[in-house]
């Protein structure tokens, strides 16, 4: 089978475990949109082993950073000069922890904030849920490109 064939028939099967588990099993309380932007950053980052290590860390940290920024949006009254303020803040240092190697894919980190944004950007137990859907987003990213490589192989 051809790669990209092989890799579309891995994506498509995948796609409809993840729905299953994200949609399907609503105790999961996985967010089926954050799996598919986690998966397609593994992607972006290049795929492979190397791609998990250098996605999941800034991404991770750009959800808890943004977490922490909103809670200090918050202790500071909500008003929109702290938002201003804690998120331009925020900014700098998704930017500036990319001198950190394992923190250096700097649009993992500005998705993993997106995402927690996305999600509610509340301060509670769904920020756990936001990181469990970017771990699980990224495994399906390697899965499938692990299963479209076996497709592609030709039987001895």
């Amino acid at each position: 089978m051809k790669p990209l064939i092989a890799l579309a028939v891995s994506i498509a099967l995948l796609v409809a475990v993840w729905v299953y588990l994200s949609i399907g099993q609503p105790a999961l309380q996985l967010i089926p949109w954050i799996g598919f932007v986690a998966w397609a950053t593994f992607f972006a980052a290049g795929g492979g082993k190397a791609a998990v290590t250098k996605t999941l860390p800034p991404a991770i940290a750009g959800v808890l950073l943004t977490a922490a920024t909103m809670y200090g949006v918050g202790h500071f009254g909500g008003s929109l000069a702290s938002l201003v303020v804690l998120v331009a803040l925020l900014a700098f240092v998704l930017v500036a922890m990319a001198s950190q190697r394992h923190l250096a894919y700097t649009p993992a980190a500005f998705l993993g904030a997106a995402t927690y944004f996305g999600s509610g950007g509340k301060v509670d137990e769904s920020i756990l849920f936001v990181i469990a859907s970017w771990i699980v987003g990224v495994a399906f990213g390697f899965l499938s490109e692990q299963f479209g490589a076996r497709l592609t192989k030709s039987p001895a």
